[in-house]
């Protein structure tokens, strides 16, 4: 109760200081586009410290990169990101703006419209003009151009950007797209001060899921989504801000939101967010779901140490549970050394279940860094008949000269007339034109 009334007073206090969405009419900037002839109009002003783009359609801010129909919240890597002024072009119909491409850095695009320039605006004046237009264009994208909605007023280095966020997000005027890219936002530009305000929306969305995955549904109507991207935001806040509340968030509440939180700890990289994830895990009362979600985080997190591998591969002796140890069979799939191997050894471990080792098979085949000999030794070196046909599927998914040669090879001598066959009906999945010759010399004969 004590985050929620903190996250009211932070809302209540913005509304008294006056900061809330200027009207458009009220704005100079807005006077002077609405008086542009129709066609294109250009803006330009600073950007916030670390913003960058590739001058057309690639914007970076700290963990976000926006490119022209996607948006990515991690670690990201983009060379051509370079600083540089914030460019926003409106195409503007009758005094009224219908569409709005943002870049940053470069040169403007070339068009065959009409261009009002307007040079350099102050980031202030762009900042308030863009968010009063948000009302005016949230409906006008195309889907891939939603995530770019915002980018305009937050992009400018402008100090009041987070609490016109906050007024945003809690708009219930406003989509529901609108508001969840605001609450992102306030985890991008916010600081330990947001916390009360993010986590209000993390527990004031969605009720426990139906089906047998736990999942937030962003699509839903209501609030649901808005917990989801709450909990997103309170893992991308500045040194680990946001840590702490996500750990509450994992131990209590509905088995949704408990399985966004550590999902998000994963992501934070932090190391009190790993230690929760060992508890979730190890917890033997906590839903499987659950803790197979925790095992799948703490896999993917984008700055997993290699110590959490090790430790995912400790604990597998001690599960009871296949869900769990399938989990952790696909963590080590995103391990970069060593997971490989391991996977391996499990399918080759006689004491495990069949359906684990065929489990352990496939994942190892998924890396792309597992050496296909390893396979091939594998088949080799199996009499199972049932991991043997499976090894060959594993084969199969494979996209290297290697195990097309093992397939053909299986295909033309193996002892066992089912593998050949088997061999057979994969290669004939594959457009390659020896294949192509072994099957029309197999019907010629």
């Amino acid at each position: 109760m004590r985050s929620s009334s903190i996250g009211m007073t932070v809302v209540i206090a913005l509304s008294m200081g006056g900061v809330t969405t200027p009207a458009l009419a009220q704005n100079p900037l807005e006077q002077r586009i609405s008086k542009a002839p129709d066609g294109v109009v250009r803006v330009q002003f600073a950007g916030r410290p670390g913003t960058c783009g590739d001058g057309r359609d690639v914007i970076g801010f700290r963990k976000a990169l926006f490119a022209e129909s996607f948006q990515s919240i991690g670690n990201w890597d983009a060379p051509n990101c370079r600083p540089g002024q914030v460019r926003v072009a409106l195409t503007v119909a009758n005094g009224k703006v219908t569409a709005v491409k943002t870049s940053v850095g470069g040169d403007w695009a070339r068009t065959n419209d009409r261009v009002t320039d307007l040079g350099v605006v102050q980031s202030s004046e762009a900042a308030s003009y863009f968010f009063a237009l948000i009302p005016q264009i949230e409906g006008t994208g195309r889907r891939g151009d939603k995530s770019r909605l915002l980018l305009p007023p937050v992009l400018a280095d402008d100090p009041s950007a987070v609490p016109r966020l906050i007024a945003l997000a809690h708009d219930e005027s406003r989509a529901q797209d609108t508001r969840r890219q605001a609450i992102q936002w306030i985890g991008l530009l916010g600081d330990a001060k947001v916390v009360p305000v993010l986590v209000e929306f993390a527990r004031g969305g969605g009720a426990a899921p139906t089906g047998g995955d736990i999942d937030e549904d962003d699509e839903a109507p209501g609030k649901k989504g808005l917990a989801t991207a709450a909990m997103a935001a309170l893992s991308l806040l500045d040194n680990g801000a946001g840590v702490p509340a996500l750990i509450d968030l994992a131990r209590a509440g509905t088995p949704g939101t408990r399985a966004s939180a550590v999902f998000w700890l994963g992501q934070s990289g932090d190391p009190r967010a790993f230690a929760a994830l060992h508890g979730v895990i190890e917890n033997g009362g906590e839903d499987e779901r659950i803790r197979a979600h925790a095992i799948f985080s703490l896999a993917n997190g984008g700055d997993t140490p290699e110590t959490e591998y090790a430790y995912l591969r400790g604990i597998y002796p001690r599960l009871t549970s296949d869900k769990l140890k399938e989990a952790i069979f696909q963590g080590m799939s995103e391990k970069t050394s060593g997971g490989s191997a391991w996977l391996i050894e499990r399918a080759r471990d006689n004491s495990e279940p069949l359906k684990l080792r065929k489990s352990a098979l496939f994942w190892a085949g998924q890396r792309e860094s597992t050496p296909t000999k390893d396979l091939v030794a594998f088949y080799r070196g199996t009499a199972d008949p049932t991991l043997r046909e499976h090894a060959i599927f594993v084969l199969s998914q494979r996209d290297d000269e290697a195990s097309l040669n093992e397939l053909m090879r299986i295909a033309n001598s193996d002892a066992d007339k089912q593998m050949r066959s088997r061999a057979l009906f994969w290669l004939g999945q594959k457009d390659d034109p020896r294949v192509t010759k072994l099957i029309g010399d197999r019907v010629l004969k």
